[in-house]
């Protein structure tokens, strides 16, 4: 048994939202959203006990402070990125990841 087509308005609706996941997901600014937003949760998780695991950003505490560490990690960030294009799509990927997690560990800090 074969499947049945989709209908030609289905198969169109289907399409564009492909088509807008994809312009999302390569986009810069997506990039650059993501940075903020991973920006903001690691510095509330700061606010809450937890410490930084990244070794670079941990460095570049020592040298800017926590918070000044964590920005000029995201300036870097920034920075490369805006040279990349083909596969921003796997590090915005990665940088949604890392905002589920830091998500995660401010609501186990979080004192209820």
């Amino acid at each position: 048994m074969g499947s049945t087509p989709l209908h030609p308005a289905n198969e169109k609706i289907e399409n564009e939202q492909r088509t807008g996941i994809k312009r999302i997901l390569f986009s810069r600014w997506t990039f650059v959203v993501l940075q903020l937003l991973d920006l903001l949760t690691t510095l509330i998780a700061f606010r809450l006990g937890a410490v930084e695991v990244n070794p670079l950003v941990a460095h570049l505490a020592v040298y800017f402070g926590k918070t000044g560490g964590v920005i000029a990690s995201k300036l870097l960030a920034i920075v490369i990125a805006m040279g990349i294009k083909r596969r921003i799509w796997i590090i915005n990927l990665f940088y949604a990841v890392i905002i589920i997690w830091n998500t995660l560990v401010v609501f186990t800090l979080h004192p209820k």
